[in-house]
């Protein structure tokens, strides 16, 4: 698998531009800020969905433009695939393959595997457990749906109990037996995030010692 071409309008510092690839090694050379980040990011929404760098999609709409469009053609063992993103803004963003819209975009995710390699690489080191958490989540999903599935509840329930207990402080008041139910959906959701995880790093660290050593 491999992206044949990726153009671009209205997205970030591009107004419109369309670049194609090698099907072997493709590099990116420039000077600072001329926009080489922009475009592996841009490559990084075809596979993902979203920016890498900028969770809020309208703020990666190139300034004073309406909306921006990443369009890409991948292709697979001679299958081709285009994938489209576009967002205006003030509206939800559009995602499609082939012309057809996703209803789910976690539907889309691990289609076009991606590894994203950036200088906050290091956090992985440097900072807490949650950076090495979200990479962990970011490369099992792309091979297993279910976990992504399990992830996405997992969140949502922590989302929603969150909530309840925001609402409980609010009002001053306590009901045990929604707070258990939320309690009983996370400790399910949570053990299967958990054992996959766990799971992927029993298969990893083998790999991991055998090229360090």
């Amino acid at each position: 698998m491999y992206l044949k071409s990726i153009s671009l309008i209205n997205f970030k510092n591009y107004p419109e531009t369309t670049l194609s690839f090698s099907n072997h090694v493709n590099c990116f050379t420039g000077n600072n800020g001329e926009g080489k980040t922009n475009i592996l990011d841009a490559i990084h929404y075809l596979s993902f969905c979203k920016s890498f760098f900028n969770p809020i999609d309208s703020q990666n709409i190139l300034h004073l433009a309406p909306f921006f469009l990443i369009q890409g053609v991948f292709e697979t063992n001679e299958q081709v695939d285009e994938v489209y993103c576009g967002q205006k803004r003030n509206h939800k963003k559009q995602f499609k393959r082939n012309k057809k819209e996703y209803q789910r975009l976690a539907d889309h995710i691990g289609l076009f595997p991606l590894v994203m390699i950036s200088p906050a690489d290091s956090e992985l080191i440097t900072e807490g457990s949650e950076s090495r958490r979200k990479f962990i989540d970011s490369v099992i999903s792309q091979f297993d749906k279910a976990y992504l599935e399990n992830l996405i509840s997992y969140n949502k329930i922590i989302s929603q109990r969150n909530a309840l207990l925001k609402h409980f402080g609010h009002s001053g008041s306590f009901d045990r037996t929604s707070l258990e139910i939320w309690d009983m959906q996370l400790i399910e959701y949570g053990t299967r995030v958990f054992e996959t995880r766990k799971q992927f790093i029993n298969e990893f660290i083998p790999i991991f010692k055998n090229i360090t050593s």
